[in-house]
């Protein structure tokens, strides 16, 4: 048997096997539940920090699909403060916000924008939504992260228990109009979750957003430094600006055929 026919009907005896995954009652509650009890948790949290990887897919015109992945750190200290670090390979960022400027360094270009927006962490997510910039698994630091992925249009299921990095997560899958997405949530006392996966399901080949988090830190053990640190020399933009900050790179620098 050729390796694109072995490759066929293995897909096929998965789908056969695994076929709908039934969403009884009895499954939704528990993952309503699942879900709940892990934004409760988040949202007590004031002061948090966790490492991550990330990994973004996009489509060329080809139909060819590519993942670009990244790796970073988070802290958060609630109402007002937060600090990113995010490198890949075609971007080498650090943002910070500080109750009262928004700072973006672009590393790669050494330039830098700021922007006054005095206020909460849910105030800035306003703004910058408004502005057009909502990174996704954003959703993850709100103060009420079930209230801002529920809603009546959501179904979700609790398919079983499952394993990453050693560590027993419970897996709840859920579906809404334009998108699906997948969220393995850590057991115990600190149910942080510790992977999310996110399905355009209605654009060719159902590209994926995926994050992973390791390292949870919490109170005084947090990691939590806001200072925006800047290279002496680096140039003061505009925040449109600011090239090079993109998860996934322009067609050229990704290979794209021209």
């Amino acid at each position: 048997m050729k390796a694109r026919q072995f490759i066929s009907t293995l897909a096929l005896t998965g789908t056969l096997l695994i076929g709908p995954v039934a969403g009884t009652a009895l499954a939704a509650d528990d993952g309503r539940a699942l879900f709940k009890a892990m934004s409760d948790f988040m949202s007590k949290q004031q002061k948090f920090s966790f490492d991550y990887n990330s990994s973004v897919e996009a489509v060329t015109r080809e139909g060819e699909k590519l993942q670009f992945a990244s790796s970073g750190t988070v802290a958060i200290n609630r109402p007002d403060k937060i600090k990113v670090n995010r490198i890949g390979g075609f971007t080498n960022i650090e943002t910070v916000f500080d109750g009262t400027t928004f700072s973006l360094l672009g590393r790669n270009a050494n330039a830098y924008a700021q922007v006054e927006a005095k206020g909460t962490l849910s105030e800035l997510a306003g703004k910058l939504a408004n502005a057009g910039i909502e990174p996704p698994g954003a959703d993850l630091l709100s103060t009420d992260i079930y209230d801002s992925l529920m809603d009546d249009e959501v179904t979700i299921k609790h398919i079983s228990s499952a394993y990453i990095d050693g560590m027993e997560c419970e897996y709840l899958a859920f579906q809404a109009p334009d998108v699906d997405w997948q969220m393995w949530i850590k057991g115990g006392d600190q149910p942080v979750p510790i992977r999310y996966v996110i399905t355009s399901k209605h654009v060719p080949q159902a590209p994926q957003y995926t994050i992973e988090t390791r390292n949870w830190k919490f109170g005084p053990d947090a990691v939590a430094d806001f200072a925006f640190d800047k290279p002496a020399d680096a140039k003061k933009v505009n925040l449109s600006q600011l090239p090079q900050i993109d998860e996934v790179p322009d067609a050229a620098d990704a290979g794209e055929p021209k």
